[in-house]
């Protein structure tokens, strides 16, 4: 009798484990606690996701390419603090699945965090797991102030891409007519382009 009770006592520890790795993620130290909507993701790289639908990632390591490319393409933004956690929503409308999709960036103890999900809002799932997390340790101006530098930088890093690009084109186009003439002496142009093609 002891053994079976042994028995039922360890399956019931282990289907307890199983649902909580279903239901919680822990991101960079931090636990989640997952709306059944958002539950059957996977975790990868330092963060969760399911499908196209919803993700959760700590964004210390790439935090420029990470709100970039959302800040420059919103259609709308707000600043916001939830549960002492300064908050800022991105939303921009996705013509591939036919909706708004956001981004909410938030701190969390000494990190910056971002959840992506499809909407316009920021609905109570979304401000409850804002909400659950340790309050920020870092002040909202310097918040704000970090985030608006990262978009800064993406678009400087980004008309950086676009000249790279634009000479490139141009030197290939003036390549291409050249040996369409016959002419020998290409190899320094060929140097050129090479050497815009590896920056």
């Amino acid at each position: 009798m002891k053994k079976i009770f042994i028995i039922l006592t360890v399956g019931l520890l282990i289907m307890g484990c199983a649902y909580a790795s279903n239901s919680h993620v822990n991101i960079n130290g931090i636990d989640f606690e997952l709306p059944e909507k958002y539950q059957g993701g996977e975790e990868k790289n330092r963060g969760y996701e399911l499908d196209n639908v919803f993700s959760i990632r700590c964004i210390d390591d790439n935090p420029i390419n990470a709100i970039g490319l959302w800040a420059a393409e919103k259609d709308f933004s707000e600043d916001s603090n939830i549960a002492g956690h300064p908050v800022r929503h991105y939303c921009q409308y996705n013509q591939y699945v036919n909706e708004n999709h956001s981004h909410a960036y938030f701190a969390s103890g000494e990190s910056v965090y971002e959840i992506s999900w499809t909407g316009s809002q920021i609905d109570r799932d979304i401000e409850k797991l804002i909400k659950n997390t340790p309050k920020s340790k870092i002040d909202d101006d310097a918040f704000y102030g970090a985030l608006d530098k990262s978009v800064d930088i993406y678009k400087e890093l980004k008309k950086d891409q676009l000249n790279k690009d634009s000479e490139y084109n141009y030197l290939e186009a003036k390549y291409n007519s050249q040996v369409n003439q016959q002419k020998p002496d290409d190899t320094r142009l060929k140097e050129i382009l090479l050497t815009y093609y590896n920056r």
